[in-house]
């Protein structure tokens, strides 16, 4: 018996072969790329800080740990985040003690700064060997930055090793030093080491933890003010990059070299960047400050009444929170990065400019005079 096939069915047929037919040229066309979008090159996101006068700012952190003491990441990962964040130098200072008890680890102090030393040459990192001296209250953690060779630092008296370390040239920096009360209120260690002259820098932060009152004590013991991350794990999983920079030491140098960053070290050349808050030396917050925020001509829009408006525009990447008092311009702003603001003026003249996020002692902001025309 034949089958007929009614003009209805032959119709049905044919629109789900068209049907069919459009879901595979439109698949055709949008998996491959699709599946090539998966892919994503490693980009490196520019933090933008200009450089201060003759000097040349470099982004840096001296902080940060691998699989070589209590971290999770191997050495070289650590240069491709700094490389990613923006960053020109970094130092990783694995814990000197630390008796990698790990499985299949080997190696010895100076591994993670070997394995690293490659993917450093080949993204223009500037590496620092360094290692971290720990122990326990009230003597505190030290980063010992510079060094020639780790493994000879160590040694049981906490003394001995940063000796050990100033031995060979270091640059002693004091970590996290508001660590817990005891470390905050007892500081006859540290004397000693300033007595000595083996203590060089202290942080003002350590990942998401800023020390304010540590900036009058650096002040007092003309100490370099450091900010670093302290990462462990990977720095997506540790640090809110979406909102905020990753912690930093801003290093005014004279060349982008080691040599450069050591030289500007050595002679407290630095502020230090945490989330929206700038710290430091009051001449190298206020120079930073004018590098990065340019107050333009005012612009009279009535001579008669002397208003006009001027533009205040941020090339940097760091916000700036101002307070403007005075007869010419007045009020609070907050200056995002790499943006502009018309504010209103009345004459010309000099304006005070407290700026709410820089600090320059404990409890005090870097207060300027400029001066509007």
């Amino acid at each position: 018996m034949k089958r007929r096939f009614s003009k209805q069915t032959f119709t049905m047929g044919i629109f789900l072969f068209l049907i069919l037919f459009s879901v595979k040229i439109s698949a055709e066309n949008v998996s491959p790329v699709t599946i090539t979008q998966l892919e994503r090159p490693i980009i490196r996101y520019e933090v933008i800080v200009p450089d201060v006068g003759e000097f040349v700012t470099l982004k840096c952190d001296f902080h940060m740990h691998t699989v070589f003491s209590d971290g999770y990441v191997w050495p070289d990962l650590r240069v491709i985040e700094a490389w990613v964040t923006g960053l020109d130098a970094i130092a990783i200072t694995d814990h000197i003690e630390n008796d990698r008890d790990r499985p299949f680890l080997s190696g010895d102090d100076n591994s993670s700064y070997e394995l690293a030393k490659g993917a450093a040459e080949r993204y223009g990192i500037i590496l620092i060997k360094g290692g971290e001296i720990t122990r326990e209250q009230p003597y505190g953690h030290y980063n010992a930055l510079f060094l020639k060779d780790v493994n000879l630092v160590d040694n049981e008296d906490p003394f001995t090793a940063i000796e050990n370390a100033v031995k060979q040239g270091a640059f002693i920096q004091w970590n996290h030093p508001d660590w817990n009360s005891a470390t905050r209120n007892q500081f006859e260690f540290q004397k000693k080491l300033l007595e000595k002259g083996y203590l060089h820098g202290v942080e003002i932060s350590n990942r998401a933890n800023w020390y304010p009152y540590v900036i009058d004590w650096a002040l007092e013991n003309n100490l370099t003010m450091m900010g670093n991350s302290d990462l462990h794990g990977i720095i997506m999983g540790e640090l809110q990059l979406d909102k905020f920079q990753r912690p930093m030491t801003l290093v005014f140098a004279k060349e982008k070299t080691e040599q450069g960053i050591r030289e500007a070290l050595d002679n407290k050349r630095t502020v230090v960047w945490l989330a929206d808050l700038i710290n430091g030396r009051e001449e190298w917050v206020s120079k930073l400050f004018l590098s990065c925020v340019r107050f333009g001509k005012i612009q009279v829009s009535n001579p008669e009444k002397k208003e006009g408006q001027i533009r205040l525009e941020n090339i940097s990447d760091i916000p700036w929170s101002l307070r403007l008092m005075g007869p010419v311009a007045q009020g609070t702003y907050r200056l995002e990065p790499r943006s502009s603001m018309l504010v209103r003026t009345r004459g010309q003249g000099n304006t005070k400019v407290i700026v709410t996020n820089a600090w320059v002692k404990t409890g005090t902001n870097l207060q300027i005079e400029v001066n509007l025309e």
